[in-house]
């Protein structure tokens, strides 16, 4: 009797662990893909190419709404060139990316938010607001963090608004 207990005893000891480890891996997993989020923002909002483009697999491909399919890292990096706005006339007032769902798949995640931007000429007290859905597939790079592979994303049309913040006094 004493044996079986202890077989019964070692595996629940066995399941809970695997249940933990499990676990535990999720949370590394969503704390890695919630810092791509802050990096991707954070980059975004300063126009940081060179770390945009940092988020992305060599073989991503992007989708963005009325072009053709951007793939590949170096054809990436071209486009996010080529679409930079110059901060000296331009600034993004507000950037957000809503994630909705995050969904983990081994090596593989995918993702949607809603996102909002808010860009303004320097200095000027209104600028454009637009906002829309964008959804991506992410992987799990050899060091545990993620970066995007595919993308598609669609922009409402940009609608004039009232912005606040740092207006300069009038």
């Amino acid at each position: 009797m004493s044996t079986k207990l202890l077989i019964v005893w070692a595996l629940c000891v066995h399941l809970s662990s695997a249940q933990d480890s499990g676990g535990s891996r999720l949370a590394r997993d969503m704390a890695a893909i919630e810092q791509l989020h802050a990096r991707d923002t954070a980059a975004a909002k300063v126009g940081d190419i060179a770390t945009l483009a940092t988020l992305w697999t060599t073989d991503a491909v992007a989708l963005p709404p009325g072009e053709q399919p951007v793939i590949g890292i170096n054809a990436i990096r071209a486009w996010l060139a080529q679409s930079q706005t110059d901060p000296s006339k331009l600034e993004i007032v507000e950037y957000v990316m809503d994630f909705k769902e995050i969904r983990i798949l081994g090596d593989d995640a995918f993702e949607w938010a809603r996102t909002s931007v808010t860009v303004r000429p320097k200095g000027a007290p209104r600028g454009l607001h637009s906002a829309g859905n964008l959804m991506r597939i992410l992987k799990r790079a050899s060091d545990g963090s993620w970066r995007g592979s595919r993308a598609a994303w669609k922009m409402d049309r940009p609608s004039p608004e009232e912005v606040e913040q740092n207006v300069p006094p009038k």
